[in-house]
């Protein structure tokens, strides 16, 4: 119960981080913003399997669960003083003064909902009354290109994660299977999640470029190529080297999903659609571990097992494919920062 209520806290983290910094980004940088932050995401998990290798060595299991609870002990009190409220969830609230001067303060286009899907001023709603959304939530998401686009998401999002935690999972054992001894399988390990950092940096800057839709396309193609070019067999330092861009691309293509699903959602709806891309993509994270054991178990692992990881890799790119760019300009209203009293 305890698991499950810390992964229902977990998993809201995730899906409003991303949320947040796509608003507070600068116009054009939404991708790199959301890239970036997930940097820490892995560079966490690295560092926390470092951690857990030293404390259990010199303590007990309970003093892991307590240092893990440490961040959260020391970011909360700091994110409630220092961190500014979302604008948008301000001028939804109807607290238009404050939502005009976060957005002045930070230099961001405010952004409402329109029932009528046209852009107009605030201050030119009659009577004062704030604009309400024909649909929102879940009922927006499974309404007109919305549907489509959620359909398309929530698939790339399932087989992004299935890499993910497949191959976090799995490679080790994968190499060894391929006559790789422990220790440089365990190294293959850490290289992959080495390259997922960098692939973060990059992949973040080339969304912003190309659009995160077409950085998604071709992140999960070369995924797909890259995986099934492992069961090459190769020298140690060869292999090094492609499980390092192995990683570059495999972890960036599901972190592009989300910085596509930030990008084509208007604010009132975003937090739902990453939340719901991310909890249809947690399935994904599951499969992934039974995929690679399945195959292990059946002594299939090397070399069907990088070939049915491109596999879902080609599957990801063929769903991004399948998306359509929305602008939701289309969907908002806009104050600007400069009606603001604070400017």
């Amino acid at each position: 119960m305890l698991r499950f209520l810390a992964g229902l806290g977990l998993g809201g983290c995730l899906p409003t981080g991303i949320s947040m910094v796509t608003e507070f980004a600068r116009k054009g940088r939404g991708s790199n913003a959301t890239t970036v932050m997930m940097t820490g995401y892995h560079v966490g998990a690295v560092l926390t399997a470092a951690l857990a290798i030293w404390v259990l060595a010199q303590f007990s299991w309970h003093t892991m669960f307590i240092a893990g609870a440490l961040p959260a002990l020391i970011l909360v009190p700091l994110m409630y003083i220092f961190l500014p409220e979302s604008p948008s969830y301000l001028a939804a609230k109807g607290d238009y003064d404050a939502a005009r001067a976060v957005a002045a303060h930070y230099n961001v286009e405010l952004e409402l909902p329109d029932a009528a899907g046209a852009g107009r001023a605030a201050s030119s709603t009659p009577n004062g009354e704030k604009a309400k959304p024909a649909k929102q939530g879940a009922a927006l998401l499974l309404s007109g290109t919305y549907a489509r686009n959620s359909v398309f998401i929530w698939t790339a999002s399932f087989m992004g994660l299935l890499l993910v935690y497949g191959l976090n999972t799995w490679l080790p054992q994968i190499m060894r299977a391929a006559d790789y001894d422990l220790g440089n399988s365990l190294g293959f390990l850490l290289i992959l999640n080495v390259g997922a950092v960098v692939g973060l940096w990059i992949g973040g800057r080339v969304a912003d470029r190309i659009t995160p839709r077409v950085a998604g396309i071709l992140w999960f193609a070369g995924s797909a190529v890259l995986l099934a070019a492992l069961a090459i067999k190769l020298p140690v330092l060869g292999i090094y080297f492609m499980v390092f861009l192995t990683g570059c691309f495999v972890f960036s293509s599901q972190v592009l999903v989300y910085a596509f699903t930030a990008a084509n959602h208007p604010p009132q709806v975003r937090a739902t659609a990453l939340g719901m891309s991310a909890g249809v993509g947690r399935l994904g994270a599951i499969s992934g571990p039974i995929v690679g054991g399945t195959l292990l178990t059946a002594g299939l692992a090397y070399p069907w097992g990088f070939f049915a990881f491109a596999l879902v890799g080609a599957l990801g790119g063929a769903s991004m494919l399948g998306t359509k760019t929305v602008d939701p300009v289309d969907k908002r209203v806009v104050i600007d920062p400069e009606d603001s009293p604070a400017r």
